[in-house]
């Protein structure tokens, strides 16, 4: 006896096979991000993909650490896309308000583990100067451009200059 399926159940799984369901490959991508020989902590590092050079896809990102470092893991739809990016730096530091730091509570100003970043610690003043130069910051004039994402856990360091 001969089992038939249903024309409706299989044109779905016939297309699911021929497309895929994964979307991109992510890749991890990771390195270090200095200014005048000093690392940079609490720095937003975004790849976005260039499509003048035919890369597509959604923008990565992730904070640097103490030590300058960033990671972007590739998981699940997580991830660099590979191809040619234009990087972008943002300063997280100079969006906070003076005296605002990581991890304080607003109101105490006491260490509270999960408190949002940027809680204003009491008498703090207005926004903080970029601690480099704002064309990182710009898509459009970043010198980061024609950065090649092309491997799995590359290591990409930027060293930011004073006047790129």
């Amino acid at each position: 006896m001969t089992k038939s399926y249903p024309l409706s159940l299989l044109v779905p799984l016939s297309l699911l096979l021929v497309t895929g369901c994964g979307g991109p490959t992510r890749l991890s991508v990771e390195g270090i991000v200095t200014y005048q020989n000093r690392p940079l902590a609490d720095v937003e590092v975004q790849f976005v993909p260039d499509p003048a050079e035919g890369t597509r896809g959604a923008p990565a990102s992730a904070y640097t650490d103490a030590q300058g470092r960033y990671r972007i893991e590739a998981v699940g739809r997580e991830g660099v896309v590979p191809g040619t990016h234009r990087v972008v730096l943002t300063d997280a530091r100079a969006m906070m308000p003076q005296g605002a730091r990581p991890g304080v509570d607003a109101d105490s100003g006491e260490a509270r583990p999960g408190a949002p970043v940027g809680a204003r610690a009491p008498g703090a003043g207005g926004a903080r100067p970029p601690r480099f130069p704002p064309v990182y910051s710009d898509l459009n004039r970043t010198p980061l451009k024609g950065v090649a994402v092309t491997t799995s856990g590359q290591q990409l360091d930027f060293e930011l200059q004073p006047q790129p």
